[in-house]
């Protein structure tokens, strides 16, 4: 009876052991299937994540340099239509064009102008005028010795040594392009000329020999620059032809008398560019 009980017993324990053993390796697999938030790697939302690790097609160099001329292109273009804000003074501010220092100012009142656009002034009376031409021919007198005519260059010295204005810079042998992409920039363009060639119906005819102008816009369907020409008093916004225009530019020489009639078609070509 004693053997009995113990073969019993050992059945008995044997039999729990194996039923525990088989919970305990059914909460194991449990265990090792429930997902950890901290671990679990993300599901990409795209179809094929094989092709979400292939690189993007990159623009091609051809693409990219077409893209980028088309950027300079648009920003150094001429086809703009340009048109400044810039107060008209005519060089003989009432009228007195008897005078030869007025009938000779049209340097003068085109740097009057155009320093009255870099100050921001909407306008300038005709006696403030006066006075400002006035006293530009006083210290180019006593500076250069003469105020009849002064070119680009005696121009640029009284910009920057009688305004102390710096941003001016003078230029020969000019194309007409190089206007127009000044023009582009937002400046003034201040050109000499060959008065008569201009052909103005408001100058006393035939018109002068030296002259200076202020470009101050530029309209490319017309094909025009506008002007303010201070050698009429209907010179305010003054459009001329851009080839006549160009065509009479003259670099003529500075001095205390008009020089004598320039040969068509051999007339050096100068500006002034100015920014503010």
């Amino acid at each position: 009876m004693k053997i009995k009980k113990k073969i019993w017993y050992l059945i008995f324990v044997t039999l729990v052991f194996l039923i525990a053993s088989s919970f305990f390796v059914v909460f194991l697999k449990k265990q090792n299937q429930t997902p950890n938030d901290s671990s679990q790697p993300q599901i990409s939302n795209v179809a094929n994540p094989a092709a979400a690790e292939q690189p993007q097609p990159i623009q091609s160099a051809a693409t990219e340099f077409q893209s980028a001329s088309a950027t300079i292109k648009n920003i150094s273009s001429t086809d703009r239509k340009i048109l400044q804000t810039v107060p008209f003074v005519v060089q003989a501010p009432f009228s007195n064009w008897k005078d030869p220092n007025f009938q000779n100012a049209c340097e003068e009142a085109s740097m009057v102008m155009t320093m009255g656009w870099v100050k921001k002034e909407k306008t300038i009376s005709p006696t403030e005028a006066q006075k400002r031409i006035s006293a530009l021919i006083d210290w180019e007198n006593k500076t250069f010795g003469y105020s009849t005519d002064t070119n680009t260059f005696d121009m640029e010295k009284v910009f920057q040594q009688y305004f102390k204005h710096e941003n001016v810079v003078a230029k020969e042998n000019i194309t007409l392009e190089e206007i127009k992409t000044e023009i582009q920039k937002g400046r003034l363009v201040i050109v000499p000329a060959f008065g008569m060639a201009l052909k103005n119906p408001n100058f006393t005819q035939p018109g002068p020999v030296a002259h200076m102008l202020t470009i101050i816009g530029y309209d490319p369907e017309a094909k025009k620059f506008t002007t303010n020409d201070p050698g009429t008093k209907n010179g305010a916004s003054y459009q001329y032809d851009e080839t006549l225009l160009f065509d009479a530019i003259w670099e003529y020489p500075s001095g205390k008398t008009d020089p004598a009639l320039p040969t068509l078609g051999k007339m050096k070509k100068a500006m002034l560019s100015i920014s503010k």
